[in-house]
């Protein structure tokens, strides 16, 4: 009865400590990932409403991505705590083992990274497709929001390089596109106008002043023809850019098992090799970033139990240096996969192997005493 009561006293501390922490690393991550993203959608005078939701189909993201780094800091400092106040010596001295006194922590590392993965395999890529949803809402009912300053806008069968927008209007726009027989055809203007269309079918017009056409012979190089006017309409088509929406989901954005048998099938289909790693790279990650909780939460009770942390400042400190430097390993391992074809699987599980490698040597023959 006792060694019950200390268990679940100990869990509902380090759950405490997590939730804590949580709330400072969902702030972080919120400000980083969603009011960057919110500031740049309202400034181009987009529904509040819509906004709200975009930032609501985000959260899933955020908290997969915090829990895992709030269970390290929070292990850290509830631990910490128990250090600093004598409990964990006092029931050492008592003769509760450092295993039995282990088992509630781990316990909790494996809730945490259960939670982030439920978020991460099933909340996120239902929220990513209500996000594409509700972004194309936007992007039809605020011409602006699909255009930026300075860019290039690819689809299917057009590129739009812009100079600045401001004002509701275009500096120095150019259009590539085709025309029936497949002839490119080069369209500019030092100024155009962006108009909402009254027909669904249309996304925008772009009223054009002063416009020059150049066309480009099909079938021969050397010819071309070209155009210029006082006036023409260009009208952005839904279905031209719809598919940019919906019909390109990307890995990350599924679910585990989808992405094990699209990772299956291209292996049956001989896909290329760089796409196929970086496929496989997505799927483990999908396992590596919400079990990372778990090592997070070892490698804290590691050095707890190592004497290394004495109070909840030094816990908190250390645990976001441990966080700042498992976040740039796993980032540079995914550079490293997506521009020099690492191995997908190692660079997604090679923090968390350091950390567990981490957690044994500090843990020594202690825990088997």
């Amino acid at each position: 009865m006792r060694q019950k009561l200390l268990f679940l006293y100990i869990a509902k501390e380090m759950l405490l400590y997590f939730f804590v922490c949580f709330l400072f690393f969902f702030f972080i991550f919120f400000v980083n990932n969603i009011l960057l993203l919110a500031e740049d959608i309202l400034s181009k005078q987009a529904p509040f409403k819509d906004v709200g939701l975009l930032m609501l189909y985000s959260l899933p993201a955020v908290i997969a991505n915090a829990a895992p780094f709030a269970a390290l800091v929070g292990t850290l400092m509830g631990i910490g705590r128990f250090v600093s106040d004598l409990e964990f010596l006092s029931m050492n001295a008592l003769g509760i083992s450092t295993r039995f006194l282990m088992l509630p922590v781990l316990l909790v590392g494996v809730f945490i990274s259960i939670i982030s993965f439920f978020t991460n395999d099933v909340l996120l890529p239902a929220s990513a497709v209500n996000f594409r949803r509700v972004y194309w809402d936007i992007a039809t009912s605020t011409p602006a929001l699909e255009l930026e300053s300075y860019s290039i806008k690819r689809n299917h069968n057009a590129v739009v390089v812009s100079g600045l927008i401001k004002d509701g209007k275009i500096h120095n726009l150019l259009i590539v596109d085709k025309n029936a027989e497949q002839a490119s055809r080069v369209l500019g203007t030092h100024v155009a106008n962006i108009d909402k269309s009254d027909d669904p079918a249309i996304v925008m017009s772009l009223n054009m002043n002063n416009p020059r056409l150049l066309i480009l012979n099909a079938s021969d190089r050397k010819k071309y023809d070209t155009v210029s006017g006082e006036a023409v309409i260009y009208n952005v088509l839904a279905k031209s850019i719809k598919s940019s929406y919906f019909n390109t989901i990307g890995p990350s954005e599924m679910s585990s098992f989808d992405l094990y048998k699209d990772v299956k099938e291209k292996r049956e289909q001989n896909e290329d090799k760089r796409i196929l790693n970086i496929y496989q790279m997505e799927l483990h990650k999908k396992f590596s970033i919400p079990f990372g909780a778990f090592f997070f939460v070892l490698l804290a009770f590691a050095i707890s139990s190592a004497g290394k942390v004495h109070n909840q400042s030094v816990g908190f400190i250390l645990g976001l240096l441990i966080a700042v430097a498992y976040w740039a390993l796993f980032m540079g391992g995914q550079t490293l996969c997506l521009r020099l074809d690492w191995d997908g699987t190692a660079a997604m599980w090679l923090p968390n192997m350091m950390l567990f490698a981490a957690s044994v040597v500090l843990l020594g023959k202690k825990l088997f005493k």
